[in-house]
């Protein structure tokens, strides 16, 4: 380094002593305010175009500026299907009929009545199969026909049994005076 341009002084007052001598000088007045102005200058629009920069490759400038106005004037538009501002006419919802009950319904919850009204739902298939169950004892005593061997198989009902436990009580002891 230049031991010219670095110098460190012992107080103050030698630095603006040395400051006046060199301000005394005009022409180190303008290239003193030279430097100063270029360096504003290239700060600043350095400054400027590093920040558009930087918003144009993140995006923020449409942000910020939206869309564009529509430059041509208000004009009423007329053709099939479409509205005087020139948007499409919404289409209804499309309606599907019932082959079962011949009811209009919409689409979105054609497969769910559907399902309903041929008795093929969750609910349906456990009132069929409770009333299985319960005509079950009816054809055993018109056919004759005793114990089946379908006993043994699982319950589809979908209704569990809660086993039925005795209550114990803090001391070991179950309620009907037995202990475990």
């Amino acid at each position: 380094m230049n031991s010219d341009l670095f110098h460190e002084y012992a107080n103050e007052s030698e630095l603006i002593s040395e400051f006046r001598k060199y301000m005394h000088d005009t022409d180190n007045v303008e290239k003193v305010t030279n430097y100063l102005y270029n360096s504003l200058v290239d700060d600043a629009i350095l400054g400027v175009v590093l920040e558009v920069h930087c918003d144009v490759r993140t995006g923020i400038t449409e942000a910020i500026e939206g869309e564009p106005e529509d430059t041509k004037p208000y004009a009423l538009i007329d053709l099939p299907d479409i509205d005087v501002f020139g948007a499409a006419n919404a289409k209804k919802a499309i309606d599907c009929t019932c082959p079962n009950c011949d009811r209009s319904v919409a689409a979105s919850r054609f497969a769910p009545h559907l399902e309903k009204c041929m008795g093929m739902g969750r609910n349906s298939s456990r009132i069929a199969s409770r009333r299985i169950a319960s005509t079950r004892g009816t054809s055993e005593q018109l056919f004759g026909t005793g114990i089946s061997d379908d006993e043994d198989d699982a319950d589809w009902s979908g209704e569990k049994r809660k086993k039925k436990f005795q209550p114990v009580r803090t001391n070991g002891t179950k309620k009907n005076g037995k202990t475990s």
